[in-house]
């Protein structure tokens, strides 16, 4: 772009330099042609209307990149669309790393076989209606929406923003309640476009260190997350009952006191080679809207996220001092 500048201005830059010697000559000599007067002031007429052109093009190019990144915006989850085009070159995103997330898979109980009573338009209709309402809602609560898998979502809390680990389970689990909620309203929608069959879907949430970052090739990348927790979410979605919500104890340590839960299920599940320990969530409690945290909570998160080993006392009392 700078070459393309300096060859635009170099004949104008010429012309003005040689008007201005001109100048100088002849005020030396006691008088000043209009020529020349003339002659600079057309070389920064020049100079302005190719400025002005300039301009435009520049217009007409940020036109172009506003709308290629509005449509690349709907391809990619927002808080990590919004780290790409306002990360700079810090390349924040340019490495793996070890958290802890909050992980959430939902899925469609038996999608296939309710596909083969609808038409292929009805399907469209009903997929995409149910795509972009569970979207919104992981939107909302500020989820990563990692990838469709058909009529599957995964979606995970903490990067590339990070809270907390509390705040990050509880968004997730306010967000699987309101997906739930959600479509049993669409169950209505659907109903007048004429399929009756109500459509239930199965969430599993697990909580735990996972790796994230760009998984892939030079020519195609994911931004992704993988590891056992991963999996532990799958397994507990796949596990769950028609629109059942199944948490696992690591969530739940998280939830606990802003949730209603059943008694502890200790699940055989594929892949673990013992019992899994998971929680059917039920609801919010009724003064989860207001809670704060409970002291226990806050010491708790503190001690996991400071190495105390590495701190001096004024750093302790001064963040203790904000529990």
């Amino acid at each position: 772009m700078t070459s393309q500048i300096d060859d635009i201005f170099k004949t104008e830059r010429e012309l003005i330099e040689q008007a201005k010697e001109s100048l100088a000559i002849n005020e030396e000599h006691g008088f000043i042609k209009i020529d020349d007067y003339r002659e600079l002031l057309d070389s920064y007429i020049k100079i302005m209307n190719n400025f002005f052109s300039l301009t435009r093009l520049s217009d007409k190019q940020q036109q172009r990149t506003r709308k290629l990144l509005e449509r690349l915006s709907r391809y990619v989850s927002p808080p990590l669309f919004k780290k790409i085009t306002h990360g700079g070159e810090r390349g924040e995103l340019n490495h793996t790393k070890r958290v802890k997330l909050t992980i959430f898979f939902s899925d469609i109980k038996d999608f296939s076989a309710h596909s083969n009573n609808l038409e292929s338009e009805s399907l469209s209709v009903i997929l995409n209606s149910y795509l972009e309402e569970m979207t919104h809602i992981v939107n909302k609560h500020n989820g990563t929406l990692d990838k469709y898998i058909g009529d599957a979502i995964m979606v995970f809390f903490g990067d590339p923003d990070f809270t907390d680990d509390y705040t990050h389970a509880r968004r997730c689990i306010s967000m699987a309640l309101e997906m739930r909620t959600r479509l049993s309203e669409l169950q209505k929608t659907w109903f007048e476009l004429g399929y009756p069959h109500p459509l239930q879907i199965r969430m599993g949430i697990n909580t735990g260190f996972v790796n994230v970052g760009n998984f892939g090739s030079l020519e195609r990348m994911d931004y992704t997350i993988i590891g056992s927790p991963v999996n532990l979410a799958a397994r507990l979605q796949t596990h769950a009952q028609e629109d059942q919500i199944l948490i696992s104890h690591e969530t739940w340590g998280y939830v606990r006191d802003f949730v209603e839960c059943s008694d502890p299920l200790h699940l055989d599940i594929k892949g673990f080679t013992q019992q899994v320990i998971a929680y059917e969530l039920k609801c919010l409690k009724e003064d989860s809207g207001t809670q704060i945290a409970s002291l226990e909570d806050k010491v708790r998160n503190l001690l996991e996220q400071v190495d105390l080993s590495k701190i001096n006392k004024e750093e302790l009392i001064d963040i203790m001092s904000k529990l």
